[in-house]
């Protein structure tokens, strides 16, 4: 077993991206109807800060707990789906350790009620325009019928490993990194 640690950090961060979906809720709510407003709302329920503590080398290393999304909207009929991406913001440094980067396709993720439902690298392409080309993971995609489900919300957990097969024996110390998740409604 190394000592290295690993740790993804400060999952979801950011804002949740509206586009562009997000141009109507200005009009709207200039115009005074609140109610005609589209929202796209993202939370982490539980596991926004991953760590492994010991590392164990050329294995597969499972992160202990996934982490929990909820994903809830309010769209017009101009919205026909929403989609949540995963990304780090380097494809060659997902996590990065005193002398060693490791790269996001050693890192992978399963969302069993998504669109990754095996553990997939994260090393796709941007989704609707979110992403890091290289560093990305599209995790679901739900339709919207404004008619049947343009008011929603969902509760997904998504499941994080870190490959090290085939990898060097990793320099001790602490690995970090970020992982953003961004719903995208379109």
């Amino acid at each position: 077993m190394s000592p290295a640690r690993a740790q993804v950090e400060s999952i979801a961060t950011v804002t949740p991206v509206l586009s562009p979906v997000g141009l109507w809720r200005t009009a709207a709510a200039s115009a005074g109807s609140v109610a005609g407003a589209n929202t796209l709302t993202l939370r982490i329920n539980s596991g926004a800060i991953q760590d492994i503590p010991f590392l164990t080398d050329n294995r597969l290393n499972s992160f202990p707990s996934p982490v929990s999304v909820t994903t809830e909207w309010t769209l017009g009929a101009v919205a026909s789906t929403v989609d949540l991406v995963g990304y780090f913001p380097s494809a060659s440094a997902a996590l990065s350790g005193p002398a060693y980067d490791i790269a996001s396709s050693r890192v992978s993720g399963r969302m069993i009620t998504g669109t990754a439902i095996t553990f997939t690298p994260f090393d796709g392409r941007a989704v609707g325009g979110v992403g890091t080309p290289g560093a990305t993971l599209h995790l679901f995609r739900q339709p919207i019928l404004a008619q049947v489900n343009g008011m929603g919300t969902r509760t997904d957990d998504l499941e994080l490993q870190l490959d090290l097969r085939g990898v060097p024996k990793l320099p001790s110390g602490t690995y970090r990194g970020t992982l953003t998740l961004r719903a995208v409604a379109y």
